[in-house]
């Protein structure tokens, strides 16, 4: 890819995102889980999600997704970062079987594992690999099959999670484009709040001591990200934050002072995605109002962990393939 100028960044050149099979409505949920639906309505928002189908896999998911992300992009992908926290095996990584169905031989591949923060912190280290010259141009995917890790009688977890894939391929776009600052974080002490416990099958969550971290974390990361990348919180024409659940993305947008159209919420009509949720939420975002040349947007997540990540990027318009 050429790009003008004498320098060159690291950024977004091809975005894709895949939700798998029909949508699943509230009241294929609400029955099973012991719920109404106007408690469905009101309590969180999610009007339907994706399933994916018995057969599918994590990986079927990510190449998908892949495949999209691919079709506008001038560059072919020298390594491929899998977040995921829903891999096919236990070993070997699930990264690898998505790299040979891409038919990229040889290049590297590995899983990066942060629960909802994941795809934040598979771009981070991306952009870190980058920096230190392994890689030029990666691949980095968030995919996740959760629903399988979620008991359909738990009125806690069962409304709020679907299944999906989202991919961006990074590449070169000119100096002052591209990635400009990232910010993680993780607190070990808050394990619980969120996990499939040792032994166990189901996913367990306190919602309430989750909404509380994300509420605390989310805008102290995403302020910490902005203040790196020399960009104040006025200056966003997007944040795409981790859709844990509608009513809460809303709350985060009250919080911090940002319009409905500056902080989008696609979760009512795809669900929690988990380490999809970003890439997904981002292509959603892109497709229905198409970011511009030289937009800056803000990714935020916080998930199980407890972690948190953020990346500020000014959108790159420039040729495609």
């Amino acid at each position: 890819m050429t790009v003008t100028g004498s320098k060159t960044s690291l950024g977004i050149v091809g975005l894709g995102a895949y939700l798998p099979g029909e949508p699943v409505p509230n009241d294929s949920i609400a029955e099973g889980a012991g719920v109404e639906l106007q408690w469905i309505h009101d309590r969180i928002g999610i009007e339907y999600r994706h399933h994916a189908a018995p057969e599918e896999t994590t990986a079927d998911l990510a190449v998908r997704a892949a495949e999209r992300a691919a079709e506008g992009s001038p560059v072919t992908p020298d390594m491929i970062v899998l977040a995921t926290f829903t891999a096919d095996r236990q070993c070997p990584a699930t990264a690898p079987f998505v790299q040979e169905r891409l038919g990229l031989t040889g290049v590297p591949a590995f899983d990066v594992d942060a629960a909802c923060s994941g795809f934040v912190y598979a771009l981070a280290t991306a952009t870190g690999l980058v920096h230190s010259g392994v890689s030029q141009t990666p691949l980095v995917i968030g995919a996740d099959v959760f629903t399988r890790f979620i008991n359909p009688q738990d009125r806690r977890t069962a409304p709020l999670f679907g299944d999906g894939a989202g991919a961006v391929q990074l590449g070169p776009v000119p100096e002052g484009y591209g990635i400009l600052a990232t910010e993680l974080w993780a607190e070990g002490t808050q394990t619980s709040l969120a996990a499939v416990p040792r032994g166990g099958n189901w996913f367990v969550m306190d919602g309430r001591g989750v909404a509380g971290v994300v509420m605390e974390m989310g805008p102290k990361l995403l302020n910490t990200a902005l203040a790196k990348a020399g960009v104040r919180l006025d200056q966003l024409n997007r944040v795409v934050v981790h859709q844990a659940n509608p009513r809460l993305v809303r709350n985060l947008s009250e919080y911090v002072g940002l319009a409905d159209e500056v902080m989008p919420t696609y979760g009512k009509r795809t669900g929690n995605t988990a380490s999809a949720s970003v890439p997904v939420t981002l292509a959603l975002a892109h497709e229905e109002r198409p970011f511009r040349d030289g937009d800056l947007i803000a990714l935020v997540a916080v998930g199980a962990g407890m972690t948190a990540g953020a990346v500020v990027l000014r959108w790159y318009e420039g040729p495609r393939a």
